[in-house]
């Protein structure tokens, strides 16, 4: 798993590695029940203090995203998992109203957006169906 920190963006590190680890989960970088890093391991790496890890870490797991294992360390979890439509819908709402904001502020119109963001989708293998 190799993690780049962009310190300039206005995103916390924490969020960065979040977002870096769903990403090669949704990419099949990373599949499930694959072991991560150990905190130590990825801090190491990446120069980031262990606590910002095991904040990304404590975050994922709440999620739904990793599970950890006493003593054996992070996996990721089986993504058919106990995240139930609300949680999930909540989740992705918030991204997408983040998402909607910047564009509002960045003047881009919204069918712009909209194939961004389809153009984003295709990049990964949804399922087409209604849930």
């Amino acid at each position: 798993m190799q993690i780049r920190i962009d310190n300039a963006s206005d995103r916390p590190v924490y969020q960065q590695i979040i977002d870096h680890v769903k990403r090669d989960i949704a990419l099949g970088r990373i599949i499930k029940n694959e072991k991560l890093p150990t905190v130590r391991q990825l801090a190491g790496q990446i120069a980031i203090n262990p606590n910002t890890i095991a904040k990304a870490y404590r975050q994922l797991e709440q999620q739904g995203i990793i599970v950890t294992k006493a003593g054996a360390g992070a996996f990721v979890a089986n993504l058919d998992s106990n995240l139930s439509r609300s949680v999930r819908k909540k989740l992705i709402s918030e991204e997408l109203e983040r998402i909607a904001v910047d564009a509002y502020h960045m003047q881009i119109e919204s069918q712009t957006l909209l194939e961004w963001f389809n153009s984003a989708v295709a990049k990964f293998n949804l399922p087409s169906g209604k849930e």
